[in-house]
């Protein structure tokens, strides 16, 4: 009989099956595993992906997953302004969802849905929307940093939650390349390494998103505190990353680049 034991893993995720990510999933892989972590959900972008590329990309999934390592193939699709990660997916529809009824063929068999980073689709959620996803992403590292989750994305889970009292919260590092590695991370507590059991645990919120700075439990019991807490830490952390992007956008304009060793250096520690 096997222990329960707890494990740590990563949600949204990117390998170079998606068309701006750096690593492979073996060399991903071999970073998860150097680093103490058991899982990882991926989500894949669909743009400029093929049905036929998807399926090498589930069937490598399958190839590198063993007894003490889980890749769990998903997507990542655009809808309208929004995109949602469609974790524990294994078929291919299209690079986009125009509409509703066409997200629903996504919807429909992902394991677990999550609206990602809504800061990009200027927090508007709509009903039929919500009505498809299980989750809300409060904390992306590529938009609120490591350290703590967006105060603005906390409030829209309050405000979402009253229409849908079972919705959850995640945290998602949205990896791409090895710099990004890093909290938010994931944790829960399972008897065996395997798809069902983390999905079954995810759907159900029993599991903790963390940094050395910030923890909350997937069901977030406790938002309005967090908001208060973490208010100037988020404000902070936004604020840097944003003018990061604005100061590398002109600096691009001007056909300038920072060195590639001072970016790394950076971005390891937001």
């Amino acid at each position: 009989m096997e222990l329960t034991k707890e494990i740590k893993g990563i949600l949204h995720c990117h390998s170079t099956y998606s068309y701006d990510a750096k690593l492979s999933l073996t060399e991903l892989k071999a970073l998860c595993q150097k680093n103490g972590v058991s899982f990882v959900c991926m989500t894949e972008h669909t743009d400029e992906l093929t049905p036929e590329r998807a399926q090498e990309f589930v069937r490598e999934c399958a190839k590198l997953s063993d007894e003490t390592f889980l890749f769990i193939p998903g997507f990542e699709v655009p809808y309208k302004h929004a995109h949602i990660l469609m974790v524990g997916m294994r078929n291919f529809y299209d690079i986009y969802a125009p509409t509703i009824d066409v997200l629903r063929k996504w919807t429909r068999e992902a394991q677990f849905v999550v609206l990602a980073h809504p800061v990009r689709n200027q927090f508007i959620v709509d009903d039929g929307l919500l009505g498809e996803i299980h989750a809300l992403e409060v904390w992306n590292q590529q938009y609120e940093g490591k350290r703590v989750p967006r105060t603005r994305s906390l409030k829209l889970f309050t405000q979402l939650r009253m229409l849908k009292p079972l919705l959850l919260a995640t945290g998602g590092v949205d990896f791409h390349r090895t710099e990004h590695f890093g909290t938010p991370f994931v944790s829960l507590s399972v008897d065996s390494l395997t798809e069902t059991a983390i999905i079954e645990k995810l759907k159900i919120g029993a599991f903790i998103i963390s940094s050395e700075q910030a923890s909350f439990y997937g069901t977030l019991p406790n938002s309005d505190a967090l908001r208060k807490k973490y208010w100037l830490e988020s404000a902070t952390a936004v604020g840097v990353i944003v003018l990061g992007k604005w100061v590398n956008k002109i600096l691009a304009g001007l056909g300038v680049s920072l060195p590639k060793e001072w970016k790394q250096f950076i971005r390891r520690r937001l």
